[in-house]
């Protein structure tokens, strides 16, 4: 294969597919979801939070309200104490002259059950308003029972344990986010990128332009040029999307203080990158044995959905990552990927198993390559038909005749 040539492949589909509809819409409508699932929320709550509401608390009691007052006096409640009959209020309630009615009963201090009048149920936040109650009512129990607050917050301190391994390392509950991750866009960019590149290969096919690519390219080097092209792609799409996706998680916690080991992005990365050499090349090879998009389809879902198997059956993987399964499936080429990376964040993973595995993937992956090659020399001048089974067997067949 001439270098030259792959990397005209590569630039040539790099460029043609950048620009593409169905490129941008993948790689932003993803990001636009998570910042709209990650900021709106927020930005609406916000907005609803300094919208003020009155609050009446008819409190026969006389005991609960004063606390209220001070406990809700930086909420956007506005609250006022009043002293009338109830129907009389709940009609007023109904009128829209108060945004709702408390009413407080000496059972209502035994039980801790209030009642709560509206107008509009359905626009009523109660959970907001029972978090703000909530304080001033255990405040008003700690009052009656004698306690301190300081006294009863010592009561409730939980018991808890720090996990540490005999080398004194410390558990970090956080560090498979980095390989969960990985794993999860490896496939999610090869769904996304690996249905473009089966799509652009039927396409070239049934256009019969491949005859004209063929004519001054190799089969190989044409699979090699789509596979880094796409590859670029996706590492395009994986960038906008942990960029944004870091942008929303820092909204609800603090990154620098997770403590992530950026050894293991080293670990996972030859497994997210061959992983995704594999599939791709795959996808390509089996695009070249479709007649049309619509079978083309049908085949990458299958492509894509073996692979994942292992996060689909990560209960057993996470629950003994060093179990006989999880090894197992550690060293099936197939499952490689998505193994290893759920292993790698959640335990410490013999190196020789690192290495072992890396170099079964790496076999592999050349192994598909070579595969997925001769398939795509075979198929692609089939325009009228698919690839049959027989005919695939036939085309590896060949190869081996021709290397003895």
């Amino acid at each position: 294969m001439k270098k030259a040539n792959i990397f005209t492949v590569v630039n040539w589909e790099f460029k043609k597919h950048i620009k593409s509809p169905v490129f941008l819409i993948f790689t932003f409508i993803i990001p636009a979801i998570m910042a709209l699932a990650g900021f709106l929320p927020g930005f609406v709550m916000e907005r609803m939070s300094v919208e003020e509401k009155t609050l009446w608390v008819l409190d026969e009691t006389s005991r609960l309200a004063p606390i209220l007052e001070t406990s809700l006096a930086n909420s956007r409640f506005d609250l006022e104490i009043v002293e009338d009959s109830l129907e009389r209020l709940k009609e007023q309630v109904g009128r829209d002259e108060a945004y709702g009615l408390l009413h407080i009963t000496e059972q209502s201090l035994v039980s801790g059950e209030m009642e709560l009048f509206t107008k509009d149920m359905m626009n009523f936040n109660r959970g907001e308003l029972e978090q703000l109650i909530q304080p001033a009512f255990t405040q008003y129990r700690l009052q009656v029972s004698g306690i301190s607050p300081q006294e009863f917050a010592a009561i409730l301190t939980p018991a808890s344990l720090q996990l540490f391994s005999v080398s004194g390392e410390k558990e970090n509950v956080f560090a498979f986010v980095i390989p969960l991750f990985m794993g999860i866009f490896l496939f999610v960019s090869e769904l996304f990128s690996g249905q473009i590149l089966m799509q652009s290969v039927i396409k070239e096919k049934r256009n019969r332009i491949i005859e004209i690519l063929l004519s001054s390219l190799s089969a190989s080097e044409l699979l090699a040029g789509k596979v880094l092209a796409f590859g670029g792609l996706a590492l395009i799409q994986i960038a906008i999307w942990l960029g944004v996706g870091l942008s929303v998680a820092s909204r609800f916690i603090d990154l620098g203080t997770i403590g992530l080991d950026l050894t293991l992005l080293l670990q996972a990365l030859p497994y997210f990158i061959l992983g995704y050499l594999m599939l791709a090349a795959l996808s390509a090879a089996t695009a070249a044995t479709m007649k049309d998009a619509e079978s083309g389809s049908q085949a990458h879902g299958l492509i894509f959905m073996i692979p994942m198997l292992p996060i689909m059956l990560s209960t057993p993987i996470m629950m003994a990552p060093n179990g006989f399964f999880a090894r197992l499936c550690s060293f099936i080429p197939f499952f490689t990927p998505a193994t290893m990376l759920l292993r790698i964040g959640i335990t410490k993973v013999p190196l020789w198993e690192i290495i072992v595995t890396s170099l079964i993937l790496l076999a592999s992956t050349i192994l598909f390559l070579k595969i997925g090659a001769r398939i795509y020399q075979g198929s692609l001048l089939k325009f009228d038909s698919a690839a049959s089974l027989k005919d695939v067997l036939g085309m590896l067949k060949k190869e081996e005749q021709e290397r003895e």
